[in-house]
């Protein structure tokens, strides 16, 4: 009997050590996935557990959403003091209220969602770019361009938003993003009858 017990030793150490590896190895997946880092494969590439990836493209939306709607409100406030027809100067202040408000709702929801980390504090390089690019534009081009930027600008906002409102679970994003919808492309079919008729 006991030399039977002295035969199996070698054999039974190494089975429990694999033993002790393989729950050792689960639990550090489990604990990277908890603390939300990616885990690679035995080829080397990363995986993000689903949640992290969701959570990161909608945190990816909110700064990308508060950063569209920062620049519009500071090109609407350029577009009051530097426009030289009273459309313009109108749109302008249209613009600035609407782009104002959404900001601020954008702000209340991200920080129920938790995302008001997301939320950027001033324009980033390009923006700042594109605000003094139109600041130096001659007087005869700033409306012309103005609104044609607005037009192009709302339509990317829209294909964003569409794109996101598929993606996102989140339901206060959700409804932000569905009344933005509507908003903007009420604005864009005022706008293109506008341009239609020449008025």
């Amino acid at each position: 009997m006991y030399g039977i017990g002295i035969n199996q030793a070698p054999y039974a150490l190494p089975m429990f050590t694999d033993k002790l590896l393989s729950i050792a190895f689960g639990l550090l997946f489990l604990l990277t996935i908890a603390c939300g880092d990616t885990v690679e494969t035995e080829t080397g590439e990363a995986i993000t557990p689903p949640a992290v990836k969701e959570m990161s493209r909608t945190a990816a939306f909110v700064d990308y959403a508060a950063s569209t709607n920062m620049l519009q409100a500071k090109l609407a406030q350029l577009a009051i003091e530097k426009g030289q027809s009273e459309e313009v100067k109108a749109m302008g202040e249209q613009m600035l209220a609407f782009y104002g408000s959404a900001l601020d709702e954008l702000r209340t929801v991200a920080k129920a969602e938790g995302l008001h980390s997301s939320l950027p504090d001033s324009l980033g390089t390009a923006d700042q770019e594109t605000i003094e690019e139109f600041r130096k534009l001659p007087a005869a081009e700033f409306d012309e361009r103005y609104r044609q930027y607005v037009d192009s600008s709302q339509k990317s906002q829209q294909e964003h938003y569409q794109e996101m409102l598929v993606r996102t679970e989140e339901e206060e994003i959700r409804k932000w993003i569905s009344e933005m919808q509507l908003q903007l492309q009420a604005r864009r079919k005022l706008s293109l009858e506008y341009d239609s008729t020449g008025k």
